[in-house]
């Protein structure tokens, strides 16, 4: 292997943003080697040609075979350098001392891996932002050194700290290529690099949380994209860590559905009182939540009767659990907190931006509820073939 930095950015129709993401590249101020890897999908808007023409080695693959782990495993066979940077297309450096930060921080602390702090783009969503900022609270602005001491401690650790205990992110993160030909990343559909992270934590390696070193990254995504994402993160994160933030086994389909009806009635009361914020005329008729009506699209036609009919004003429910009573007030909460926290840090008195941003917030937050109760029945071992078929609609895609 040569002494230094091979690049490897899977992509698909990158457009604008990858192109800027060539030329901060481009731009380093870096005395070694950069090797430039993309593995792209299929792409129809130029972007593999982009990238040849920035010096880098294209190699195409059908976009029905792109895996996150697999993918990324096979771009280790055009490796030459001693480290691997594993990026997005639309990751943007911020400095031109990217590359160099990295090189540093791997060698310095004699760690196997090291990520990196995200900022938001300049053309952010209010959601994109205020998501950003969240990431960025967990995880901190202190460096921090990552290890565990045993499988045991890490179980006896509360959910959020075991969480943040094997973080590691492709956003940006470079890794020993050593490393990774020992022991490539485990073949998972959906957070490959935590589990490659907890693996080697678990064999007494280190990972670093560099957050002094920084890219550009975020998405301005549709709300059902989110409700499907939040619902795959807590089914493969259940699955990589052995546990969930909170056991809602007991639930059934029809409980989300109910979940799901209560959730539409808060967003219509929330919509029109933001249409009362001042004179909204054009967006008049549009209390209706969409992601609402793209989740219950997904339904089979015998739910979506059943729907239909929890959905009535009239329609009462008795004998509820109490765990149900508990995630529905969790829920209906979370949303007008959520919609608070944005309207407050953002100073923002738009109406038709809060209620896409609000659209946002009801999708990720159902999102994550429907995903906590099949990741739940999961781990308990108790998942129904009635919630399997309900909830495999929603894990496709992402």
């Amino acid at each position: 292997m040569k002494k230094g930095i091979s690049i490897v950015i899977p992509t698909y129709n990158g457009g604008r943003i990858f192109m800027e993401c060539l030329k901060k590249i481009k731009e380093q101020k870096y005395s070694g080697e950069i090797q430039l890897i993309v593995i792209d999908s299929g792409s129809d808007d130029g972007t593999p040609d982009l990238a040849e023409d920035a010096g880098a080695i294209v190699r195409r693959i059908d976009k029905r075979k792109f895996n996150h782990a697999k993918t990324r495993n096979a771009a280790l066979a055009w490796v030459n350098c001693d480290n691997v940077v594993f990026t997005v297309q639309d990751a943007i450096p911020c400095n031109v001392t990217w590359l160099s930060d990295l090189e540093h921080s791997i060698n310095q602390y004699s760690v196997v891996a090291v990520y990196t702090d995200q900022i938001p783009h300049d053309d952010a969503t209010l959601y994109a932002r205020f998501e950003n900022r969240g990431i960025r609270n967990f995880r901190g602005q202190e460096r921090v050194l990552q290890s565990l001491d045993s499988l045991e401690s890490f179980q006896e650790m509360p959910y959020h700290d075991a969480y943040k205990a094997i973080a590691l992110d492709n956003v940006c993160a470079i890794y020993r290529k050593n490393s990774l030909m020992n022991f490539p990343f485990p073949e998972v559909d959906f957070a490959e690099d935590m589990a490659w992270s907890f693996a080697q934590l678990l064999k007494g390696q280190k990972i670093l949380y560099q957050p002094s070193i920084t890219v550009r990254h975020s998405h301005n995504r549709t709300p059902y994209y989110g409700f499907r994402r939040q619902i795959i993160n807590s089914y493969w994160c259940a699955k990589i860590m052995n546990r969930v933030a909170q056991d809602f086994s007991s639930l059934s389909p029809t409980d989300l559905m109910f979940l799901t009806s209560t959730v539409r009635k808060i967003g219509v009361s929330l919509k029109t009182d933001l249409l009362k914020m001042g004179d909204n005329s054009a967006l008049n008729g549009q209390q209706s939540l969409r992601v609402i009506e793209k989740i219950v699209e997904r339904y089979s036609f015998i739910n979506r009767a059943r729907w239909f009919l929890i959905d009535q004003p009239s329609n009462i429910r008795k004998h509820v659990s109490s765990e149900y009573e508990m995630i529905k007030e969790q829920t209906c909460q979370n949303i007008v907190h959520t919609l608070e926290l944005i309207k407050t840090d953002a100073k923002v008195e738009i109406a038709d931006k809060l209620m896409e941003a609000l659209e946002h917030i009801i999708a990720n937050l159902l999102g994550r509820m429907y995903g906590e109760v099949y990741a739940s029945s999961i781990i308990r071992g108790n998942a129904s073939q009635t919630l399997s078929s309900f909830m495999r609609h929603y894990m496709q895609g992402i």
